[in-house]
């Protein structure tokens, strides 16, 4: 390889979605892929390098189409997506999915939905712990959570897929602009989740049975003002005890519980934000995915108690062709 020159086509046809070192070996040789981190790597990767070499350029070192638009101008004018796959204004249906729903839907955006660590994803299904630079398996289980609150209950959510982990380290930060945007642009929504998946558990740790499915069990972490002044943590708090009683009490052992950690996790933005966990990085897609659609009951619920009048106003202002909301959010018993 002595002697060759590399341009950006190369590094782009080395690109692999399910291994990125092949990027990595054709633009810096000598570095040594070292792969992906839980939590906030302590090292600087090989990879957080090459962003960096490519930053001057506007490169985005995940998708291929930026690197393949620096040697040839005429992608130059390739537009993203902006990650937004919420509906927008009253009885608009959710963009790329016609027919998603037949019910009478909400106004208005009543739940938020956003992840911090895109990326991450579930091993059982990827082989790996997190795709980076994607949209990962937490993503699936957050639009199970969508589309069951939308096609069964009415209740339209803002669901936020920017991918805000391409730089880990900076995960936060990147997320907190997505999850003011996500309440600037609806500023109706009553319950915000940020939706990842833990680890460090084994694979007996990481399944439940409810009905006789195997299913990811459920965890809430809630931040709080041991490191930073957080006033309204503890309301953030009881929203996650009352929702793990419900869960348990309708599918008994599904919620593992709520845990305290020390940080914010952008909690602060709004009154009841959540970080939940779907499953661990040792279950299935599949699995996070089932678990997502019983906790949208749970959440449809919650939503009947702390907004009962929106959603009766809003169901006389939707789109006609539904069978209404009330039936569906209060003929379950809580």
């Amino acid at each position: 390889m002595e002697g060759r020159n590399f341009s950006l086509f190369d590094i782009a046809i080395s690109w692999s979605e399910r291994d990125p070192r092949g990027l990595v070996r054709s633009a810096a040789p000598v570095m040594a892929w070292v792969g992906n981190q839980e939590d906030y790597p302590e090292e600087i990767s090989p990879r957080s390098l090459v962003t960096a070499m490519l930053a001057p350029f506007r490169v985005n070192l995940a998708s291929p189409p930026d690197l393949l638009a620096c040697e040839m101008p005429a992608l130059a004018e390739y537009k993203k997506g902006t990650g937004v796959s919420a509906a927008s204004g009253p009885g608009a249906v959710p963009p790329g999915k016609p027919g998603w729903t037949s019910k009478e839907i909400s106004e208005y955006a009543l739940v938020g939905i956003y992840y911090t660590h895109t990326g991450e994803t579930y091993a059982l299904t990827d082989g790996t712990q997190r795709l980076s630079g994607q949209r990962g398996g937490v993503v699936e289980a957050g639009r199970a959570i969508q589309k069951k609150l939308e096609s069964e209950y009415g209740i339209r959510v803002a669901h936020y897929d920017r991918v805000n982990d391409e730089n880990y380290r900076l995960s936060y930060t990147e997320s907190e602009k997505t999850a003011r945007q996500l309440l600037e642009e609806n500023s109706e929504v009553q319950i915000l989740l940020d939706i990842h998946r833990d680890a460090g558990k084994t694979r007996s740790e990481s399944v439940v049975k409810i009905n006789g499915e195997e299913m990811a069990p459920i965890l809430f972490v809630v931040g709080s003002d041991a490191r930073t002044p957080f006033p309204t943590w503890r309301n953030n708090h009881d929203l996650a005890v009352k929702l793990a009683a419900r869960i348990n009490k309708a599918y008994p052992g599904l919620c593992v519980g709520v845990t305290i950690k020390e940080g914010r996790y952008n909690q602060f933005l709004h009154p009841r934000a959540l970080l939940v966990e779907m499953g661990t990085v040792n279950n299935s897609t599949a699995e996070a995915v089932k678990s997502a659609g019983l906790l949208s009951r749970i959440l449809a619920e919650e939503i009947a108690d702390l907004a009962p009048d929106k959603l009766k106003k809003q169901s006389k202002n939707a789109q006609p062709g539904g069978s209404g909301v009330q039936a569906e959010v209060y003929g379950e018993d809580l």
